[in-house]
């Protein structure tokens, strides 16, 4: 191929690619409410991580006030001849509790969790832990956006 042609190769690749209208789930997309996080106990780091990525909700219209109440665990699934784990899990339970002006409108529990093989490696064990545990807490946070956006539409009151 003549340099001319690879650099339109590289042209063409480079447009498809920034034209393939990738967006992360929480930027860009536009709520008529926000979620503060009002009280939050159990796993410090997982509410944290939810905090932090409620935050980017910025409606006007609406503020919910949330409690949460979060614990991970991790598991041994499988072992091998010697008795070391080769198989483990990780689990995050999330208890919300989602309010307006004093009133309980969610009352919730949810469970996430993902499978993984041990890797002798410890460092890259960590990285591999931390990598799940924020796509479990990303779907966490999906659950509590859309419960909250069909309260917007479907305002059914729980008071559980």
């Amino acid at each position: 191929m003549t340099r001319s042609k690879l650099n339109l190769v590289y042209l063409l690749i480079l447009l498809f690619a920034s034209g393939c209208g990738y967006k992360p789930i929480l930027v860009g997309t536009d709520y008529d409410f926000s979620i503060q996080v009002n009280n939050s106990k159990g796993d410090s780091q997982i509410n944290s991580r939810i905090e932090n990525k409620l935050k980017s909700l910025s409606g006007i219209n609406r503020t919910f006030k949330i409690n949460l109440d979060s614990n991970e665990t991790k598991n041994i699934l499988s072992k091998d001849s010697k008795g070391d784990p080769t198989i483990l899990e990780i689990v995050i339970n999330l208890s919300y509790l989602i309010t307006e002006n004093g009133k309980v409108l969610i009352n919730r529990s949810l469970s996430q969790k993902s499978t993984y093989n041990n890797i002798l490696d410890k460092f890259e064990l960590s990285k591999s832990e931390d990598f799940l545990r924020e796509n479990l807490v990303e779907n966490l946070v999906s659950d509590i956006i859309n419960t909250a956006s069909s309260l917007i539409q479907n305002p059914i009151i729980n008071d559980n």
